[in-house]
Formats: C-alpha cells, structure tokens, sequence
C-alpha cells in the first residue's frame, strides 16, 4: 500500500510540473514579440531557465542585495563554523587530559574500570542525589547538595584506596629493597631480583614489579620500566629508590650498600608512622565523629520535622547566618583537630 501511494504521489507531481510548464509556455508565446532570435548567446550557459525562475519566484537577473545579503551569511557562517571548530579542539584537548588524569587515578588505585565506567558511575550517583533532594528534602539547595555529594563519595572512595595501596607498598618496599641488595650481592641481576619480588611478595609490590617486568619483556629498558612504575605509584621512598637504581646504571656504585640504606630508613619511617597512627587513632575517630554527627542529626531531622528545620530558612538572615555558623565551626574544629595530629617525618 505504501509503494502504491509513493508512486501515485510521484506521479501526479510530474504531472503537475509538465502542466506548469505548458501553461508558462503559452503565456510567453503570447506576450513574445514576431521576431525569434535563435542565437546561442541569447541564453547563457549558467543562467536558469526562465520558467524555472518564474515557478520558483526567482530573478534571471542577478539582484545586488541580495547577493551581498548572501555574501553575508556566507562570511557569517564560515565565522561560525571556524569558531566552533576551534572550540571543539579546545574541548576535545581538555577530555583527552582529564581522561589520561583520570585513567592514572584509577591505575594508582588499582581498580580495573575504565574511565567511561567511572564517569557513568559518577552521572548515576550524582542523579540518585538530585532525586534524594527533590523528594524527600523538596528544596533546590538540597538538590544542588545532593549532586555535589554525589559527584564526590566516588572520588573520596578513589582517594582513600589510592592512599591505602600506597601505604601497603611502602611497608613491603623495604623488604624489597633488602631482596635486591642481596641479590645483587650474590651476583645476580636486577631482573632476577624483580622475578623473585614478582614471585614471593604478596600485592601489590609483587603486581607492580610484575608489571615491570612484562613492560621490559616487550622491549622496555629496567630504567624505563622503574620510570613507568614511578608514575604508577606517588611514594617519595619508592621514588628515591628508582633514582638510586638509575644512577647506579649510568655511573656505577655501590648500589647494594644504598639499597641497604635506603631500606634501613624506610622501616624506620614507617615503624614511627605506624605507632603515631596507633597513639592518635582515637582522637582521629573522634574528630570525625564529630564533624559527621551534626551534619548527619540536621539531615536526619529535616524530613522528620520539616516545619521546626525550615525556620533556618524562613527566619531571614538569622536563620542563614546561624546556619553559616554552624557549617563553619564543624569545619574549624575538625581542621583543627586534624592539624594537631599531623606530623611531618
């Protein structure tokens, strides 16, 4: 039924057209003059016919505003176009850095997704708190608190198992380090002391050791393979510890001995980071307690007595300040708190 009615559709049109061209054709053997010159120069090669100007209302003569009007558009949207292009390559440039930002982050962290993943993760929390806020809060502050809150719960999740993983790392480094300054005294290679680490540690030294020596199977050099894992894993311990191997491959040293030392002062540090983590975990429970318990009673009470909390918001610039107030005094406290626990090794 449908190629039926397609083909009387297109029918009837040329039929339409042949008609208008006839018509056309009479009315200019009517109004055409005795005399028919059938020079070829009479209709130039590029001009239209002059029924197909007159169905389509057009001009045989070119007019000049409209040529300038369209000279215009044309100057305007090249303009456009060059804009846009240059914006896009902004735009593109700065997703290729965010996502290589991003793709490092999650390698850092060990998590197998891929950025895609991650961001989709992202959108679905951040929508999951638009949607808390509109229906049980029912206030655009809310919503705007619940977008912000979860855009960031996936990026403190990534922050706290990146600084987890790394402090796991530093604590095996320095039997690392002491398997291959012994290795290396008994006169094997670096690659053999990478093979033993790979095999006899437990993650995620041995997995970045095993990713080392995978890279220099395909082809990488020891100094670009240690150069790679450098930028996998942000310790300062295992950063000294690659720059001492690089040297010792460009000049020569004694490197079992430094290896040996740089070991020794590595368990050090983390033997006293450990005890000052241990001494200060209580007042660190404790500061976050009470940084989270405000918070947590205000959320909690506004659905249940929605009219006692939105005094905060109907009271004017008493209610504001007051909870302005609050916020930063939460804020300053755990700041505080948190200062007087750090200690720099």
């Amino acid at each position: 039924m449908i190629g039926a009615a397609l083909i009387l559709g297109v029918g009837f049109g040329i039929i339409g057209l042949l008609l208008t061209w006839w018509l056309l054709g009479l009315e200019e053997a009517d109004e055409a003059p005795p005399e028919v010159s059938m020079s070829v120069e009479a209709t130039p090669v590029g001009e239209p016919p002059r029924w197909a100007s007159l169905v389509w209302g057009l001009e045989t003569a070119p007019n000049p505003e409209t040529e300038q009007a369209l000279s215009w558009a044309r100057d305007r949207v090249a303009r456009c176009a060059a804009w846009l292009a240059a914006r896009w390559t902004a735009l593109w440039g700065v997703r290729r850095q965010a996502e290589r930002r991003l793709r490092r982050l999650l390698r850092e962290a060990d998590l197998p997704w891929h950025p895609a993943e991650w961001i989709g993760l992202t959108l679905g929390l951040m929508a999951l708190g638009a949607w808390v806020g509109h229906r049980i809060y029912r206030l655009p502050g809310f919503v705007l608190l619940g977008i912000l809150g979860g855009g960031a719960l996936p990026f403190l999740f990534l922050r706290h198992r990146r600084e987890a993983r790394r402090r796991r790392l530093e604590a095996q480094l320095a039997d690392a380090l002491r398997l291959i300054a012994h290795t290396l005294q008994s006169g094997g290679s670096l690659y053999t002391a990478f093979e033993q680490i790979a095999r006899g540690f437990p993650p995620p030294i041995a997995e970045e050791f095993r990713r080392a020596l995978l890279e220099i199977q395909l082809g990488f050099s020891i100094s670009e393979a240690l150069e790679h894992m450098r930028t996998r894993v942000p310790s300062e311990d295992l950063s000294l510890a690659i720059t001492a191997i690089q040297i010792n491959q460009q000049v020569g040293g004694n490197l079992p001995e430094f290896l040996e030392m740089v070991a020794a002062r590595i368990r050090d540090r983390v033997h006293i980071q450990n005890e000052i983590r241990v001494l200060t975990a209580s007042y660190r429970l404790s500061a976050q307690i009470l940084t989270a318990l405000p918070v947590l009673l205000w959320l909690v009470l506004f659905p249940l007595n929605r009219r006692y909390m939105m005094r905060f918001f109907t009271s004017g610039l008493a209610g504001y300040a007051l909870l302005g107030l609050i916020l930063v005094l939460v804020l300053l406290g755990f700041l505080v708190i948190r200062r007087t626990m750090r200690v720099s090794l």
